[in-house]
Order: structure tokens, then C-alpha cells, then sequence
């Protein structure tokens, strides 16, 4: 099925999207485009040349954020295709959304059918595309192609759906991932562990580093629990990340939210 899917990459390199921002057409005759991508460079005209003549059966959105949704308005006005997305992410004023996505939704193309997966985590609207006769499935943000971590912070990141994602990909057995930013991941299992592992290793951290400093801010964590390796562009993403991880603690109880905005674990004074 190889020859169904072309992958597109957009000119939007950074810290946080890796060499860029990937956009897949699945499907030939009545192909589906996922993640259009943003408005850099010439990616629309990218995509439309990869189409030719053919209207794409849909334009499927992971999720809204700009860097996978800014060209799905003009993709649309352009071929008349109808964008698809879960609710929830916002944007609805300027993605005209012709069809709201729910979990194992289906959309038909002409290499076989793409059956929306609910994978919140990332973002509350995050959605994966499970292509089974290919064995893949198309996980936007939820894992990355290089690395161990995504971004998981508030307002949209939600710990605890992340790891119920990860779980949720894991049991549909595929045979590749196809992340939006990195190359694909050919060991989907090894992969979805290894994520697993990254975030309980920081959620150990984070539990040990309060033991040590008492109750604490995300910030006063930082260099505790990422160490003087991080880089400085990601700094802000780890603070989103720590806010994440004491959410879930204090969720799960084993944590608490002071009223000056630290936290201490559940048993501290």
C-alpha cells in the first residue's frame, strides 16, 4: 500500500516541529489529505501539484493547531474538499468545518478506509486516522518520530488522556505510526512504551524533586527535573509539562494545589 501514500513536508523546522510539519495523502483517485499544514513557503502549491486532478474525498485535521490546520480553509476553497475535524480545539471560525469527527467515524477513499481514533492528550480535539489494510495509523502530535516526549501542557494538555491515548493506539496492533513531525515509527509497540516510560520516569521526578525542595512551583522545578541540558527553546514547553504532570498528580491524589500556586505532595505540611 506503499504506493497510496505520499508524504509532504512542510517548511516549518523548529525546536518543536522537528524538521517540520508532515502532511499525508492516502489514496490516489479519492485520496484524503491529513494535515494540510501551515501557510510557509509553497506548501499549498505542494499539495495541489501531489493531487493533480483529483478532489480529495476529505481534509482530516489531528487536531487545529496552526501548524497542522492553517491551509485547510484555502485547501478546501481551492478543490472544494470538505475538512473534517473533532470538536473541541476551537478555530471553528476561520476551518469552516463541514463534519465533525467522532471516534470510529470512517471516511472512504480509494486505498481503503480511515476510521477516526479519539487521542486526546496533546490537545483536546486530537484525533488519530487508523488505516487498516495498511497497518498504520496517522498520530499527528501524540508521538513524535525522534525522541521519547510530545508536548502534554494546560490549558489544552491533559496527562491523563494522554497516557488512555497511548494505551489506545497500542491495542489496534499496527505495524507503523506516521507522526506529523519525525520520520515513521516502524516498531509501534517499542515506541508506545518507550513514550510510557518517558512520561512515568518525569512523573517519578517530579514527585522526588518535591520531596527534596518541598512545595514548589513548575518553574522552581525546572532545572531539577530536566537538568542544564535542556535547551533554552524548550523551556517554556517543560514548564508546560511539569504544570501537566502535577495536574495528574494531584488528580490522582498524591499531590495538592496550595493557594499561592504551589504544590506539595499529598502528605507534606
Amino acid at each position: 500500500m506503499t504506493d497510496m501514500l505520499r508524504t509532504l513536508l512542510a517548511p516549518n523546522p523548529s525546536p518543536m516541529t522537528l524538521d517540520g510539519t508532515r502532511t499525508f495523502i492516502v489514496g490516489r483517485e479519492r485520496p484524503a489529505v491529513i494535515d494540510p499544514g501551515p501557510s510557509a513557503g509553497g506548501h499549498l502549491s505542494a499539495i495541489l501539484d501531489a493531487l493533480g486532478d483529483h478532489i480529495p474525498v476529505a481534509i482530516l485535521l489531528t487536531h487545529v493547531h496552526g501548524d497542522h490546520s492553517e491551509l485547510a480553509g484555502a485547501l478546501s476553497v481551492r478543490t472544494g474538499a470538505p475538512v473534517m475535524a473533532a470538536p473541541g480545539g476551537g478555530g471553528e471560525e476561520y476551518l469552516n468545518v463541514s463534519r465533525w469527527l467522532a471516534h470510529g467515524d470512517a471516511i472512504r477513499t480509494d486505498a481503503g478506509t480511515l476510521h477516526a481514533v479519539a487521542t486526546p492528550g496533546h490537545a483536546p480535539d486530537h484525533v488519530s486516522f487508523h488505516w487498516p489494510e495498511a497497518g498504520a495509523v496517522f498520530v499527528g502530535d501524540l508521538l513524535m518520530g525522534e525522541g521519547d516526549t510530545t508536548l502534554v501542557a494546560p490549558p489544552e494538555g491533559d496527562l491523563a488522556a494522554y497516557l488512555r491515548s497511548l494505551d489506545r493506539i497500542a491495542a489496534l496492533s499496527p505495524t507503523v505510526l506516521y507522526p506529523a513531525h519525525g520520520p515513521p515509527l516502524t516498531d509501534p509497540a517499542e515506541a508506545v512504551a518507550r513514550y510510557r516510560r518517558h512520561r512515568e520516569m518525569r512523573i517519578e521526578q517530579v514527585v522526588r524533586a518535591l520531596r527534596l525542595a518541598g512545595p514548589s512551583r513548575p518553574r522552581e522545578l525546572l532545572d531539577a527535573v530536566y537538568g542544564p541540558e535542556l535547551h533554552p527553546a524548550l523551556r517554556s514547553a517543560a514548564e508546560g509539562s511539569l504544570h501537566a504532570i502535577l495536574g495528574y498528580l494531584t488528580a490522582e491524589g498524591l499531590a495538592r494545589a496550595l493557594p499561592d500556586g504551589r504544590h506539595s505532595l499529598a502528605g507534606d505540611r
